[in-house]
Formats: C-alpha cells, sequence, structure tokens
C-alpha cells in the first residue's frame, strides 16, 4: 500500500519533509515518515513485546505512533519538540481521534526535547529514524536504562535506516544486545535499508 492510501485509510496526512530553519538546531534533524511498506515488512517479522508500549523520540507528524496504534492496537507516545511538526501532529490527532475513537485513547501526543520525557515504567518500545545527533541519543538511551533499573522489565529499540554511530553506541556501552535486523528491499543496494532491533532482558 502506498503512503498516501494508507495515510487516507487512518484519516490523517503525514507525506513530506519539515525542516528546521537553518541554524536554529544542529542537535535536531528534520522529520521523515518512515515508508508503510517498509512498516508493514517489519511488523509481520518483529517479535513483540508482551504488553507492548511504543514511544516514538522525534515523531514528526506522527505516522509511526499512529501505525503501530492502529495495526497491533497498541498504545502510543509521539514526542516532537519543532514547532512546525507538532501541528501537524496535533491535526493528526483530531482527525484520526474522530474516526478511530476507540483506538485514539491509547495515543499520546508531546510537544517536548527527547532528551527531557521522563519514561513511564510501561514504555518498553522506542523508536528512532535518526532524529537527533549522537549527544542526545545517549542522553536519551541513558534515561531509558535508568527507568529500567528502577522498573526492571524487557524493552526493544527500534532503529530505522540506523546510522554507524547510533548502532555502535547500543553494541559497545548499553544495556541492550541486537536480536533482529528487518531488511527492506533497497537492503542489497545500501545496507542501512533496514531496521536494527535491540533487546534488553533484566536478569533473574
Amino acid at each position: 500500500m502506498d503512503n498516501y492510501k494508507k495515510d487516507e485509510e487512518m484519516n490523517i496526512d503525514t507525506t513530506g519533509l519539515i525542516d528546521w530553519p537553518h541554524g536554529v538546531n544542529l542537535d535536531y534533524f528534520r522529520t521523515e515518515s518512515t515508508s508503510y511498506k517498509d512498516l508493514d515488512r517489519f511488523i509481520h517479522s518483529y517479535v513483540q513485546l508482551d504488553n507492548p508500549y511504543l514511544v516514538d523520540f522525534g515523531s514528526g507528524k506522527g505516522r509511526i505512533v499512529f501505525y503501530f496504534n492502529h495495526e497491533l492496537d497498541i498504545p502510543t507516545t509521539a514526542i516532537e519538540v519543532n514547532r512546525v511538526a507538532f501541528s501537524y501532529l496535533q491535526k493528526n490527532y483530531i482527525k484520526y481521534q474522530e474516526k478511530f475513537p476507540e483506538k485514539a485513547h491509547k495515543l499520546t501526543i508531546l510537544e517536548e526535547k527527547a532528551e527531557d520525557y521522563q519514561v513511564k515504567k510501561e514504555d518498553n518500545i522506542f523508536y528512532f529514524f535518526n532524529p537527533f545527533t549522537l549527544k542526545i541519543f545517549k542522553k536519551v538511551i541513558r534515561q531509558i536504562e535508568h527507568s529500567l533499573r528502577e522498573y526492571p522489565r524487557e524493552a526493544d529499540i527500534i532503529l530505522y535506516y540506523p546510522g554507524y554511530d547510533y548502532t555502535f553506541y547500543l553494541e559497545k556501552y548499553s544495556m541492550f544486545g541486537l536480536i533482529q535486523t528487518i531488511k527492506t528491499p533497497m537492503y542489497p543496494v545500501n545496507n542501512r535499508e533496514c531496521f536494527k532491533v535491540f533487546r534488553y532482558i533484566p536478569k533473574k
């Protein structure tokens, strides 16, 4: 299914890019939505956790949170700091709520910096599509790890189109270990065309 048809099905509009004004924010990158075709492939291969609760950092117009909420009927939280992107996210939330009120009550949208988000004890899936620099990523991962120590539970980090710096940091310096690489159709041409899933399993 193409991006426009899937958006229409969910009564939202998540196409297009949103850039920061030049020089305004060097730590956060432009917003860009994950392909629905890739997301469909992902959910058919992903080994999902029990009681999933997804947080999308750098949510943009919200495609990830609406998709996972709609397709898997799970609670989702969108974190977005770009004011322009957040205004689109708000409009999409209202339109989605009109069509799917029974699902929308499981969806939360927040306008704040990723590193300021207070990880909830039920949060256990954390999604990143290269939203910010490694400096911010490290801060967010430390927040997640603090929550996992305080409230031990299995948790996943999902990276889409992962950069070397993110994967290296998770592999060498985090509590998480790589459990899945889910390739997209373009993977043979570009080995970043994939999802990488890193999982934390607390010791018993």
